[in-house]
């Protein structure tokens, strides 16, 4: 090693030997900042130490599958190297590489293997440096858009880092669309795997993109496992799912679990295995997949691929993942979700095991993402229809779950913290297990309370370790909201909203009906659908219905025929650069439609990407895209990113207009058109100058509030439900007048978002 890579190493030894002998902590990551402080290229200089190594990235499950190969490396007799605790950055990689350093004397002699994960967009990063042997790339969803930014940019950061080691294996995710395009992109040597065969035990309406890596045709599937994972292939232009190097098979869903057979072909040798895990959701099936498959690369497993079976069963998830304790009596299973999949996937296991108890906790602390409209992308219907639901809802955006589960048909009670939810609950029988779900710095206070309680002796606890040294905890707490809205603390919640906080003012006198239901038009939500802009259809249809009022949802997609004759609402929301081409590219030939709807006075809402493609033109990178030019506006490359929470100051509404901005475009109206209001904030808005937001064309607003839109600001939501039935009235339904004026809901829910949203701009 260099010098100057000499005195990182010391520095960092001193600091890491100060950390644990004089602080009693654990290393952490500043051995690794220190190091790089001092020599950048450290990584490149400790590399020498392995004999071979494996780096780990994808939004869900790089943690468990991480562990797992790590877990049978150390099995197979080699000395492991391994950032376990989850620091993920480089300063963690580095601190790890720094620990083996330290060790090398009395280690040497035996097989080095390094097993890292790494944060997805740090691998461009790691891998020039670290030049693994072999890369594993799980899944690509969508996860902390204000830091990630569209998944567009995160398949770039990841082909970027393979293309700087060419020689590095890629062990990818066949199933998933998003990382097969990565993989024909880069010349790198390959491993695709995935599950052979469909296994119907899961699906879920969340797909970030099923549109061809190669041609942006529409994909289709002859099997979605989930979200956008299955066996896919492009009409167009015929790109596939690749043929599976390594796979799963014969994949079954028992009480303890799945089993299912894992097979490899590599080098004229065939490995198989039957393995078993007690661990449900169909994600393990794909998490262990990828582990077996990257320990059989690495040659762990060579003298018997069946012995990852005990690694497996002697396997526990760290932090309090996949935990179950035991409190008082009764068992409450925590987990982690960060993003809709991932948290969808918790739903789904809810579901199957019948659970009526259930509380969540949400935070938006930097390491969770700002934006937290994917809350409303997972599918918290699929509970609704649960007799007697007990649900509770925590964290600093408890109020945003609250009015997400509201239109769910959920009543959810806000609470500081897990106990508080299991107080509530104690009258419950005992056999009935309280579900906790929580997202990143939400999840280690649950741990942590959990564990106290567990020490103070009021509970006893299941399989539990550490919280991950790399997550600052954040107070999970939330502003108590008065029992009159949430309901006495020791009572049943009502199983729907409809029962509770949905229903119209008393006194109210019933609607008329119509001669046919309210029709709202959602166009391409299957391309159009990164920031929970589906929220904006939920919350509509949910207040027409509590009002009586017949409504119907009416989703267009890519390829349908575009019908407004009858529409009383379009929305159309936004989506990523690639796919929001093919829309632009889809609606160019129905132009003339869209137009005239709007023009004769139709509802209408489109959000972001799809507000900019109604001006005469927008940028996709270095590229101008013309655009529909049904409003006067142009939007132009602007540097750096317009993010964070918003407020709009509208003449429109009697409240200010509260949510979440995400866009690298300016927009720029014309002197004729009006702003939706002005922006709350200096440096937001249309385009981060002229202090305006959003856009009024006739009964067309345009605005790039995310959250979704309607779900905070109700009074917008109803601004569009009047002026498409005054819009009836006109066209001589004499039905529709009875509807107008509006009869008034019961929002305080929403409206206590708001504030808090308006809390949170300070």
């Amino acid at each position: 090693m260099s010098i100057k890579s000499t005195i990182a190493t010391a520095t960092a030894g001193a600091a890491r030997w100060g950390l644990r002998s004089v602080l009693h902590r654990s290393g952490g990551a500043l051995p690794g900042k220190l190091g790089l402080a001092i020599d950048p290229e450290l990584v490149t200089h400790l590399a020498g130490l392995l004999d071979a190594s494996v780096v780990i990235t994808g939004t869900n499950g790089k943690t468990t599958t991480t562990n797992l190969i790590a877990d049978a490396v150390a099995a197979s007799g080699a000395n492991c190297v391994c950032n376990r605790a989850g620091n993920n950055m480089e300063t963690g990689i580095t601190g790890a590489l720094l620990e083996a350093n330290s060790e090398r004397r009395r280690t040497a002699g035996t097989r080095r293997v390094g097993v890292f994960e790494c944060d997805e967009l740090y691998t461009v990063r790691i891998l020039p440096r670290l030049k693994p042997t072999y890369f594993v790339l799980l899944n690509l969803f969508r996860d902390q858009l204000d830091r990630y930014g569209e998944i567009d940019h995160t398949q770039d950061v990841i082909a970027q880092a393979l293309a700087s080691s060419p020689a590095t294996t890629l062990i990818f995710n066949a199933d998933d669309p998003l990382c097969a395009s990565i993989a024909a992109r880069v010349p790198n040597p390959q491993l695709p795997f995935g599950i052979d065969g469909a296994v119907g035990t899961e699906t879920s309406h969340i797909a970030e993109s099923r549109f061809c890596g190669q041609c942006n045709g529409p994909l289709e599937y002859d099997y979605i496992q989930y979200g956008q994972l299955g066996a896919y292939h492009c009409p167009s232009c015929g790109w596939e799912r690749p043929r599976l190097a390594s796979f799963a098979s014969d994949v079954r869903l028992s009480r303890t679990g799945y089993t299912f057979d894992v097979s490899m072909s590599r080098k004229g040798t065939h490995d198989v295995a039957r393995l078993s895990t007690k661990y449900n959701g169909l994600y393990m099936v794909y998490n262990i997949t990828a582990a077996w498959t990257a320990a059989s690369a690495l040659g762990v497993l060579d003298d018997a691929p069946s012995r990852f079976q005990n690694v497996l069963d002697t396997y526990v998830p760290t932090g309090g993942r996949m935990t179950r304790w035991h409190m008082g009596g009764r068992e409450v299973a925590t987990d982690l979700a960060k993003n809709p999949v991932g948290f969808d996937r918790q739903i789904q296991q809810i579901k199957t095991a019948q659970g009526r108890l259930m509380a969540f906790f949400l935070n938006d602390a930097e390491a969770d993402g700002r934006d937290v409209s994917w809350i409303w992308d997972v599918d918290f219907e699929r509970l609704s229809a649960t007799p007697n639901i007990r649900a509770f809802v925590g964290g600093t955006r408890a109020h945003d779950l609250q009015v997400r589960l509201k239109y769910a048909g959920i009543d959810a009670r806000i609470v500081g913290q897990v106990g508080e939810a299991l107080a509530s609950v104690a009258g419950e029988p005992a056999t009935e297990t309280l579900h906790v779900v929580a997202n990143y710095t939400a999840f280690p206070p649950v741990v942590k309370e959990l564990e106290r309680m567990t020490e103070d002796g009021s509970a006893t606890s299941g399989d539990t370790t550490a919280v991950h040294d790399a997550v600052t905890a954040v107070d999970g707490t939330a502003e108590r909201v008065p029992a009159s809205m949430a309901g006495a603390a020791d009572e049943a919640a009502p199983s729907s909203v409809a029962d509770a906080a949905g229903t119209p003012e008393a006194g109210a006198s019933a609607p008329a009906a119509l001669d046919r239901p309210l029709r709202i038009v959602h166009l391409y939500p299957d391309a159009l659908n990164l920031y929970g802009d589906g929220g904006n259809a939920i919350v509509l249809a949910r207040r027409c219905a509590w009002r009586g009022i017949p409504v119907q949802v009416d989703d267009v997609r890519m390829g349908d025929e575009l019908d407004l004759s009858t529409a009383d609402v379009v929305l159309i929301g936004g989506g990523a650069d690639r796919d929001q081409l093919a829309v632009v590219n889809e609606l160019r030939s129905q132009r003339d439609k869209l137009a005239s709807y709007i023009e004769q006075d139709g509802v209408m809402l489109a959000i972001c990407g799809s507000y900019q493609l109604l001006g005469r033109s927008y940028y996709m990178g270095d590229t101008r895209v013309e655009g529909l030019g049904v409003i006067g506006a142009e939007t132009v490359r602007g540097e750096g990113r317009l993010t964070g929470n918003v407020a709009v100051a509208s003449d429109l509404l009697p409240h200010n207009l509260v949510g979440f901005e995400n866009h690298g475009g300016r927009t720029k109206l014309d002197a004729d058109e009006t702003p939706l209001g002005a922006a709350v904030v200096a440096g937001t808005g249309n385009n981060g100058d002229d202090g305006f937001e959003g856009c009024v064309h006739r009964n067309l607003i345009g605005t790039y509030l995310h959250g979704p839109a309607l779900s905070k600001n109700p009074d917008l939501a109803d601004w569009l439900l009047a002026r498409a039935l005054e819009r009836r009235v006109h066209a001589g339904d004499a039905k529709a007048a009875a509807l107008v004026p509006l009869a008034a809901l019961d929002d305080a829910y929403e409206h206590a978002a708001n504030e808090a949203a308006m809390k949170l701009l300070g």
